[in-house]
């Protein structure tokens, strides 16, 4: 039991990138264990949460899934203010979603808030057919002092690694008070915060 007390705190991710590179795969293998065997693209932004525990802390995460296409980018962008953590995801088999992920990295930037990054190549259980290697993702991401990691969506290889090194780079080095008072779901009147979001966007509720 931890003696840190009202440690009960929210994180808000996003997962961006270009369609069809396994955002959505990624996060419902994340938060129900299921992986779905046919493509749906996202419309807009939707958004799931998952409870973790993370050395002593309570941590409700609100993963939210964005749209890859272009039409979308405004609404994409308009995100990131509120926003912890952001997760660039390209398909290691498609040499141009590595391409565009750099143009997402580069909005980012103009609108950075305070965000941790990680890069993901999603797609390792398709390593015949590469086209991007490990090699030239971790040189892209240590020129934006980012982490990188590859996944496969279908198998969860590196799936939960990928969130929890996320909730790392954000918690560490602070102290429980910064965390409480930037993070925490209770404020000091015993207020419960309400999360922040659009009341349009569809709500994917966990199993």
């Amino acid at each position: 039991m931890s003696n840190k007390p009202n440690n009960q705190i929210r994180l808000k991710f996003l997962i961006i990138g270009d369609s069809a590179v396994g955002k959505t795969s990624m996060l419902l293998k994340y938060t129900d264990n299921f992986f779905p065997e046919s493509h749906l693209a996202t419309i807009g932004v939707e958004f799931k949460t998952k409870e973790i525990e993370y050395n002593g802390y309570k941590v409700e995460l609100q993963v939210w899934d964005t749209a890859g296409q272009e039409r979308f980018k405004s609404i994409t962008k308009s995100f990131f203010r509120n926003t912890n953590g952001i997760i660039f995801v390209y398909d290691i088999t498609q040499k141009s979603t590595f391409k565009n992920v750099k143009d997402w990295i580069k909005d980012s930037e103009v609108n950075d808030f305070g965000f941790k990054r990680i890069l993901v190549g999603n797609k390792i259980d398709l390593q015949n057919k590469r086209q991007v290697q490990l090699e030239d993702a971790k040189e892209m991401a240590d020129k934006k002092n980012m982490e990188v990691m590859e996944t496969s969506a279908k198998t969860g290889a590196n799936v939960n690694k990928v969130f929890m090194k996320l909730v790392e780079l954000i918690l560490e080095n602070k102290s429980n008070e910064e965390i409480m008072n930037q993070f925490g779901l209770i404020d000091k009147k015993g207020t419960e915060k309400l999360s922040t979001g659009n009341k349009n966007i569809k709500r994917k509720k966990c199993c």
